[in-house]
């Protein structure tokens, strides 16, 4: 025991001493020691410098205090310092064999980064003079266990010599808890960081970080950034943006990441961003790019299968100003389902939707579309900034191989991305074209427009379904709907137009026409398609022109006006034009001959500037004008309704004008093909009992090769012609009525006409002094012309060269007037003419044409002129007869075939508004029609036996040789039925009369010979004529007393009229005197 408490005391003096040394040690020389020694090691290692204040040790805590540091690069730019340090080390550390600090704070830390000219960071020489040369990195982690780190009021500065760019980030506050890499702690570490930067912005940080002993390091935490102005980023994208950027941005993602045996992965949740007020200008004179808000919610990023999904982003008030150009306005865009795959290549949306916006065009007075000018100009700038961006790299860079684009071999080409989007939507659009170049300024606005689009791909050739409608501001409205293929541009699109307003037009109208469009409506229904590899676009459908009125710029008169334009079958393509039945219907126009001798039409043209030469020394010569074929056109039939047309002629001595009214007809066959003459069958009313009547044919692409057409005038008030009479002739007309029979036949530009000119009962009046009259004895040549009856009949034959530079048609007539009365000087005798009778006038020409019930005006205002006779005459009664002649059973052969055939090929017109009866006229035929064609054929073939009709081919090949060829098909067929039955063969004398003949006006004549008309129904056409006649004889004031109608009769009539049968009585010896006839025509 005596020995034991002795070494007992030893060792506690030992320990006391040692504890006491290690106080000692700890407060007085360890300070010293580690400042001294820090400062000659940073030195002497690093050449940095390093300064501090003593530091404080607290043995019985084991906590270090570190104030006032400093370090500096060797050329004392700053680079680390803070006021204070406190490290508290727990005793733990012992137990655990790890470092383990009950808790680290930083106060007042400021850091300077900069990224040097080189491209190193500032701190490399530091980072590299303090690596171990045979430290491994892929060591496990130092066993430390961190309870509390705090970082406080701190400060880093950033800067960029490359770029000039240069930012702070203060303060900084940073804590973090229980950070552990000891395997036995698998509790996380949490840390939360808050900063505002010098940019303004604010970083919210804050998470869980785990560290593993075998140097894995697992995160997860939210980071923020909030408030960020783009603008204070120039100076490190002023290489890239020529001005600097504007705008707010936030951004936030929830993110789980993880770094394990040299491998990253990172998932980022709920990512969202917000920019606002963005103003964006890639390029010096480019366009700027501008939004209110852009916003985009709920993305995901995965780095192992690098796939990125966003539900949606948004922008809300953006434009795209172009320079020399209007701004493009997108109300709202929003992108929705967004998914990209990084490593396949391929991104889709579900849905890209633009609701409201505008697009403005304009174009200048030299015809620059301001919008294209500007795409243009962006190009050539783009490609020039690449050029100098690209000459720039070269000159500051040696050449370097491109490194393989990721996710690719080297040396492979990587595939092409894939993009799906599903709908593509637009609506609420605004498009709006401004015109300058023509006067007053032309200002046309597209409105609602909608547009949908669905399976948009990187699949060119699919074809993509399209729905869009439109709105016209000045009314009008567009939809369409069908498909349309990319690769191609083929599409198919029905659309329809409907309401569309023409008055807009009025500007474009003005360069070429001094004419007011007042009013019109357009109509279009059908279908435009685009076959690849066509000439271009194909339109099936029809059209309807409402309510036209183009009215004289100067005055206000009407020009032209219409109520309909319509067609229900119209093509149109590159190829050709082709139009089934055109309906002009309430046609109101004019023709007026000025004092100058021009018409209006030519007064209304504007004339064209000349155009420009070339300038000088250019060398450059205007192109020749190519010389095409002419563009097909094809109108099957044009029929005119209601028309109406205003003559008048100024420039005679008294000013002349009439009006023709009622006019109606067709107009069939029109084409521009060569050798396919049109038929024309118009007829008019002039004034109130005057008719007007135009048939006969026109080649359009050769009218100076084949044109042949009969214009009729009857029953012409002569007192209206006297301005004529008074300019060529010097003498007024007192009365008298015109009839003319115009022809027009050029062949191979030669004129031949037979004009017949009747008048009836002339009377001059009082001479009119006229500079233009001629001396004409106009007294003797009527007193030789007119016949017993007061009739005028002068044939008038004109011919001439339509290549002569002398012609002139109104020149032809004048000298054939001239040759007239010359004759009548020389041969007086030699001149007749008859129609109307004179004085005296016994009216046996009231007259109908070959199978009309009804009376012509002209006809009508004879049995007026007869029953004021009859009322002055108390004496006379009038029996009426109605007539029928073999002429009118031809006509109704004629009528009653022209439409069965029409029926048959499936023609039949509707019934036109001036058809009258029972029976109407269908119109005329035309045989070179193929339907018409083979309806002849068939209704032959059941009317004389299809033998007999094959008999007749034969015949007319054998007297046309080289017509009426037979296919191959056709050939096998008819001997096929030459075998099953016995074919006539016609006779030389009928091959003969086939000679020169059209094959199909041959059927037709045959066939109208073998129609059936029967006697009791002509006479039964005679009696409605008669009651006709006597009604319209007793309307006009006839005595009905003395007007009766008596037995329907068969005349043997000439030409082309029926005269009714007129006998007249005394009435006072009606029983024993029998009436007196008038005498045949």
């Amino acid at each position: 025991m005596a020995f034991r408490l002795p070494r007992l005391k030893t060792v506690l003096w030992s320990v006391v001493v040692l504890v006491v040394v290690w106080l000692l040690f700890a407060w007085q020389a360890l300070p010293h020691i580690l400042q001294s020694q820090a400062v000659r090691f940073v030195a002497e290692k690093t050449g940095h410098r390093l300064s501090l204040d003593l530091p404080e040790f607290n043995p019985f805590e084991l906590r270090l205090r570190l104030a006032n540091l400093r370090l500096d690069d060797p050329q004392g730019q700053p680079l680390l310092a803070f006021r204070g340090l406190e490290v508290d080390l727990s005793a733990a550390s012992i137990t655990r064999r790890a470092l383990v600090f009950d808790g680290i704070r930083l106060d007042g830390p400021e850091a300077t980064v900069a990224l040097q000219a080189d491209g190193k960071l500032n701190w490399s020489p530091f980072l590299d003079a303090l690596k171990n040369p045979e430290e491994t990195p892929d060591g496990d982690l130092p066993r430390i266990d961190v309870k509390r780190f705090v970082l406080a009021a701190g400060r880093l500065d950033f800067s960029d010599a490359q770029s000039g760019f240069s930012t702070r980030a203060e303060p900084l506050d940073f804590e973090l808890g229980e950070l552990s890499t000891l395997p036995d702690d698998q509790a996380p570490g949490h840390y939360k960081v808050e900063a505002r930067t010098a940019l303004g912005a604010r970083v919210l940080w804050q998470g869980a970080l785990t560290l593993q002993p075998d140097a894995r390091i697992d995160a997860q935490g939210r980071l923020a950034i909030e408030e960020l102005d783009l603008s204070r980023l120039a100076p490190y994208l002023q290489d890239l943006l020529p001005t600097p950027p504007a705008g707010v941005l936030a951004v936030a993602t929830d993110y789980r990441a993880a770094y394990a045996a040299g491998q990253v992965d990172l998932q980022l949740e709920h990512l969202a961003a917000q920019l606002s007020g963005l103003r964006l200008k890639p390029m010096a004179r480019g366009p700027e790019i501008v939004a209110q808000h852009i916003a985009a919610q709920n993305g995901r990023f995965d780095l192992a299968s690098r796939r990125v999904t966003l539900d949606a982003l948004t922008l809300d008030g953006g434009e795209v100003h172009l320079p020399a150009a209007a701004p493009l306005r997108i109300d709202n865009l929003t992108l929705s389902e967004a998914q990209v795959d990084l490593a396949g290549r391929r991104a889709s949306l579900a849905r890209v939707a633009l609701q409201g916006g505008q697009v403005k065009l304009q174009r200048d007075a030299r015809g620059r579309l301001d919008l294209l000018a500007a795409i243009a100009a962006l190009q050539t700038a783009g490609s020039g900034g690449a050029a100098g961006k690209s000459s720039a790299s070269s000159a500051s860079s040696a050449p370097a191989a491109a490194p393989p684009e990721a996710g690719t071999a080297t040396g492979e080409v990587a595939a092409p991305w894939q993009f799906d989007i599903a709908e593509v939507a637009l609506a609420g659009v605004e498009a709006q074209f401004r015109d300058l170049g023509v006067k007053p300024v032309a200002d046309l606005a597209l409105q609602d427009i909608s547009v949908n689009v669905s399976g948009v791909s990187s699949d060119l050739d699919r074809a993509l379904p399209l729905n869009a409608r439109l709105r016209v501001r000045e009314g009008g409205q567009l939809e369409a709907s069908g498909e349309v293929v990319p690769a191609t541009a083929a599409a198919v699109l029905k659309f329809k137009l409907g309401g569309l307003a023409l008055q807009p037009a009025q500007p474009w109208l003005n360069d070429v026409v001094k004419l007011r469009l007042a009013s019109g409506r357009l109509d279009v229904d059908g279908e435009v398609s685009n076959a690849a590899g066509a000439r271009g676009p194909s339109f099936k459908g029809g059209f309807a022109l409402h309510d036209l009125r183009l009215m004289e710029s100067e005055g206000g008169a009407r020009f032209l006006a219409w109520k309909q334009l319509s067609t229900r079958d119209l093509k149109v393509s590159g190829e050709r034009l082709d139009i089934g039945t055109l309906l002009l219907d309430g046609l109101d126009t004019k023709l007026i001959i000025a004092k100058d001798k021009r018409i209006n039409v030519s007064q209304i043209l504007k004339s064209s500037p000349p155009a420009s030469a070339p300038e000088a020394g250019s060398g450059a010569a205007p192109p020749p004008a190519a010389a095409g074929k002419p563009f097909p056109v094809n109108l099957t039939r044009l029929r005119i309704r209601n028309g109406a047309l205003d003559f008048a002629d100024h420039s005679l001595a008294l000013p002349f004008g009439t009006r023709i009214h009622r006019l109606q007809g067709s107009i069939n066959g029109l084409t521009t093909r060569a050798g396919a003459p049109g038929r024309i069958e118009l007829d008019g009313q002039v004034d109130e009992y005057g008719l007007a009547r135009a048939v006969g044919q026109i080649d359009l692409a050769q009218p100076t090769e084949n044109t042949d057409i009969k214009v009729i005038f009857r029953n012409v008030e002569m007192s209206s012609l006297t301005p004529y009479s008074a300019t060529f002739a010097g003498r007024r007309i007192e009365s008298g009525k015109l009839s003319l029979d115009l022809e027009y036949k050029i062949k191979q530009r030669q004129l031949l006409g037979d004009n017949q000119v009747v008048m009836d009962k002339l009377t001059l009046g009082e001479r009119v002094d006229s500079p233009t009259a001629k001396s004409l004895p106009l007294d003797l040549a009527i007193a030789i012309l007119q016949d017993g009856d007061g009739r005028i009949d002068l044939g008038l034959p004109v011919s001439g060269s339509l290549d002569d530079p002398q012609f002139s048609y109104g020149g032809i007539i004048w000298k054939a007037i001239l040759n007239v009365f010359t004759k009548i000087a020389t041969a007086p005798f030699r001149m007749l003419g008859s129609l109307l009778g004179g004085d005296g006038e016994k009216f046996e020409s009231i007259a109908f044409e070959p199978g009309a019930q009804s009376l012509t005006p002209p006809e009508r205002e004879k049995l007026a002129q007869l029953a004021d006779a009859l009322g002055k005459r108390p004496t006379l009664t009038l029996t009426l007869h109605g007539t029928y002649a073999e002429t009118d059973r031809v006509a109704l052969q004629d009528r009653q075939l022209r439409r069965a055939i029409m029926r048959l090929a499936g023609q039949q017109a509707a019934k036109d508004a001036g058809d009258s009866g029972s029976d109407p006229d269908p119109g005329p035929l035309t045989t070179g029609n193929p339907k018409i064609q083979d309806a002849l054929e068939k209704l032959y073939a059941e009317r004389f036996g299809s033998g007999e009709l094959a008999a007749l081919k034969e015949g007319f090949r054998k007297a046309n040789p080289g017509a009426l060829e037979e296919s191959a098909g056709s050939r096998m067929l008819s001997r096929l039925g030459g075998l099953m039955r016995e074919q006539r063969v016609l006779g030389e004398d009928e091959i003969s009369r086939l000679k020169g003949g059209d094959f199909y006006d041959i059927l037709f004549e045959q066939l109208r010979a073998r129609e059936a008309v029967a006697d009791e129904r002509l006479l039964a056409l005679a009696r409605t004529r008669g009651e006709k006649a006597l009604a319209a004889l007793l309307a006009a004031g006839a005595p009905a007393d003395r007007a009766t109608l008596g037995a329907a009769e068969k005349i043997e009539a000439e030409g082309r009229e029926i005269p009714l049968k007129l006998a007249l009585a005394a009435q006072a010896a009606a029983a024993t005197v029998p009436p007196v006839p008038a005498p045949a025509p």
